[in-house]
């Protein structure tokens, strides 16, 4: 990945943690909150590979921790935001998966990712009930939403490849 590709993931998944923070999570939505976020790294996993979407998941899940209002252990984003990542970028690798399929696993990994959470909370001593599951399931249509947007943005479109230009040389006459 070139620079220009590393600074535009950077600023990209900056941009959808301030505006998960500060614009969406206000939305009046049932059953839980589009998670902007989320998507940006399962669609980043899914169309650049393990290291690119690991590594933007840790990233985008330590922003996450940090940015106010931050609930939780600190690394928990981290951590599962990571995980998701690199195995989206794992699935992605092996399916090589069509525009329908992609969408359908952003919404997998966005249930996975919610579920993965209330482990991780969980394992910290918050008390998490049964609700999770109807989280997790509207957390995957609201990132099925999302999605097209999110896979159109990362996915590598295919260069158009021209045939090389022959030249004929002149047949020179001969005086």
């Amino acid at each position: 990945m070139t620079r220009a590709g590393i600074l535009a993931v950077a600023v990209g998944l900056a941009v959808a943690v301030l505006a998960q923070v500060g614009l969406v999570a206000f939305l009046p939505t049932p059953g839980a909150v589009p998670d902007l976020v989320l998507v940006g790294v399962v669609a980043l996993g899914l169309a650049r590979g393990t290291r690119v979407g690991g590594l933007a998941g840790f990233w985008a899940g330590l922003l996450l921790d940090l940015v106010p209002p931050a609930a939780g252990p600190v690394g928990g984003w981290m951590l599962v935001l990571g995980v998701v990542g690199a195995l989206a970028g794992r699935v992605g690798a092996a399916v090589r998966p069509g525009p329908f399929s992609a969408m359908a696993l952003v919404g997998a990994g966005a249930a996975a990712a919610v579920l993965a959470r209330s482990a991780v909370l969980w394992f910290a001593g918050v008390g998490i009930g049964p609700a999770v599951l109807g989280v997790a399931a509207a957390s995957a249509g609201y990132a099925l939403l999302v999605a097209p947007v999110a896979l159109m943005l990362v996915w590598r479109r295919p260069q158009r490849r021209t045939a090389p230009v022959r030249t004929v040389p002149r047949e020179v006459s001969a005086p």
